[in-house]
């Protein structure tokens, strides 16, 4: 496991050093963390700059090498050592050049407004090159985050009056002191916890990095606590147990792959490092739990587990736990949710049925997950005070949120591969210039070179158009099948693929003829995607996906499917291509063409059955 937001994978333990008072703002005091500890000192503060919960780095001094919006990257840095950019080796940090003024300094706006317990700085793959000195600096800006944006998916903060919107504005702030100058050492990871400070409690909404005289970084993480920020509505329905509410973890059983705090986080997360995971439990009857204080005591009307990016590893069920203020040892507890099953790599949501939210308010809940595994997010929305008030027109709360592989996770992916003759053999011909042809021969005076027989143009209904001339044919005795004629045309397709991947809906074949795509212009056109799978001994059951292969085909080369070969319509990549195509047709739509819709593999009609990756 990489490590997380909140909790940190121990990598070496560096020396200790003592309790420091700042040489140049004696009212700041800090103890330095060691890697060991810093996992239990900083577990219940939430890292207010990470890019994924709204983080961003606003201006910068420089940043020759690397670019500063690495620092709050939420994934651990990685090393591509004998990796070269044009500008020198690649860096996963912010790295400035040499030689520069005092100091060089980036500016951070905070994802949450709030209070700064300490910072973890990392020089992480920075051996010859670490920035050896760097200090903090806050600025509050006029007016925190608006409080109806409680219930949204990204950080609270927002840009306003008051905010400079440049470069030389941010140079005139009057910052504020938070962590006075101290001193990195190469590819470690340094902690540093406020012990006492004018300024503990002050709001902040920015941060002023700063490294001495230059060099690099590779994260800075801003540990603190979120300003709380609730309606000014009472009845309007939020997430009561928000971090930008002010919800907090007081307790839990285990935090072995993720700590529990990562649940009321905004967002779905980018992978299983920001979500509630524990380890496997063997012992029979085993439960996890943790225990959450809302921002403010409420009324549920809907919960949301989100199981995002555990797509092997969710609990098999979870079951919720409400009580009130002044039940302290949570000992009589409401249950809003009862073992309720949950799906992988899914947002699940649960209305509470309006006898337990017209009841008396909740102040905390309990989530417990049976009997192991893991959580992204939970979410529990209600409001202050009942009745709730109805929600407005274009709210988020209780709409799902799908991630972009969410209904194609656990479907069959394949990877498409560059054709070759070869391996093309089972489902047809390529159509391109032989590397080496024996046959081929000179034409035209000598100017020209042909190359014959690159394909099989098949017509299994040729006998009809002169009766009795294949008597053998197994379609001869079927008079119901029409005769074919070649049909010569042109297929103009304009729209490319989008992304890398795309879903396999259908799938159709032409049962008595071959079908080939030439694309017409050569190199000027785009390139294109072949998918194709065999079909089942049994007439009538859809194509034998165990079969599906795909291909990357260029603009100079054509394909040829034999009949009965099932494929997808012709998917384009890059930019339009136009074909010439050759198919025998009669005219009649079920012998010249049958599709096939994934209905019952995907579950609804026109559903994805499979994925291919280019």
């Amino acid at each position: 496991m990489s490590p997380t937001l909140d909790t940190i994978t121990i990598d070496a333990v560096p020396s200790t050093t003592p309790l420091k008072v700042a040489s140049d703002s004696s009212d700041i005091t800090y103890a330095t963390v060691t890697v060991s500890e810093l996992a239990s000192t900083f577990g219940d503060y939430t890292d207010l700059a990470v890019r994924t919960r709204g983080g961003k780095v606003l201006t910068v001094s420089e940043e020759w090498f690397a670019e500063a919006d690495n620092l709050i990257t939420a994934a651990a840095p990685i090393s591509r050592k004998g990796h070269f950019t044009a500008k020198g080796a690649w860096f996963d940090g912010w790295e400035t050049r040499r030689h520069g003024p005092l100091f060089d300094w980036c500016v951070i706006q905070l994802g949450f407004a709030g209070s700064i317990a300490g910072f973890e700085v990392d020089t992480a793959f920075f051996t010859g090159n670490h920035s050896p000195f760097v200090s903090v600096e806050g600025f509050a800006a006029p007016g925190h985050a608006s409080a109806s944006d409680v219930d949204g998916a990204q950080g609270s903060q927002s840009t306003g009056a008051g905010v400079p919107d440049s470069a030389e504005g941010w140079e005139k702030v009057d910052w504020v002191p938070v962590l006075p100058k101290v001193t990195l050492n190469p590819d470690s990871r340094h902690g540093f916890k406020l012990l006492s400070s004018p300024v503990m409690d002050t709001v902040f909404t920015h941060v002023r990095f700063r490294m001495y005289p230059d060099g690099g970084v590779s994260r800075l993480r801003v540990y603190g606590k979120v300003h709380q920020d609730l309606p000014q509505d009472k009845h309007q329905v939020f997430d009561l147990a928000a971090v930008a509410a002010g919800g907090q973890v007081e307790g839990y059983s285990d935090a072995h792959f993720g700590h529990p705090s990562n649940l009321l986080l905004p967002g779905r997360g980018h992978d299983m490092s920001d979500g509630w995971e524990t380890k496997r439990s063997r012992a029979p009857g085993h439960v996890d739990w943790c225990n959450i204080k809302l921002g403010a005591a409420g009324h549920p009307t809907l919960i949301e587990v989100d199981t995002a990016h555990y797509m092997g590893n969710p609990p098999k069920a979870v079951t919720l736990h409400g009580f009130r203020p002044e039940d302290v040892d949570r000992q009589h507890p409401i249950v809003l949710l009862d073992e309720a099953p949950v799906k992988p790599h899914r947002q699940h949501f649960f209305e509470i049925p309006s006898e337990i939210s017209s009841g008396p308010a909740i102040s905390s809940v309990k989530v417990i997950m049976i009997p192991d595994g893991g959580i992204k997010r939970v979410r529990v929305f209600g409001s202050q005070q009942w009745p709730a008030a109805p929600l407005p027109q274009g709210s988020t709360i209780g709409q799902a949120q799908p991630l972009p592989d969410e209904h194609t996770w656990n479907l069959l992916t394949i990877q498409a591969e560059p054709i070759t003759k070869e391996a093309f053999a089972p489902w047809g011909q390529l159509v391109e210039v032989p590397v080496y042809d024996p046959n081929a021969i000179s034409v035209n005076q000598g100017t020209a070179k042909k190359f014959s027989h690159l394909g099989q143009f098949v017509n299994l209904r040729s006998y009809a158009l002169t009766p009795n001339s294949n008597p053998t044919s197994p379609d001869r005795a079927n008079p119901d099948i029409d005769p074919a004629q070649a049909n010569l045309a042109i297929f103009q397709c304009f729209k490319p693929v989008e992304g890398h991947e795309v879903g396999v809906k259908l799938l159709e074949r032409h049962q008595y003829s071959s079908q080939m795509f030439v694309p017409m212009g050569g190199d000027g056109n785009g390139g294109y995607i072949v998918v194709v799978a065999k079909d089942r001994p049994v007439e009538g059951t859809p194509p034998d996906l165990s079969t599906l292969k795909a291909f990357t085909v260029k603009s100079s080369q054509g394909i040829n499917y034999k009949p009965n070969v099932w494929h997808h319509p012709m998917l384009i990549t890059g930019k339009p291509v136009t074909f010439l195509t050759i198919t025998h047709e009669s005219g009649v739509g079920k012998e010249d063409c049958n599709e096939y819709w994934f209905t019952k593999e995907a579950g609804v009609q026109g559903g994805v059955a499979a994925v291919v990756r280019f």
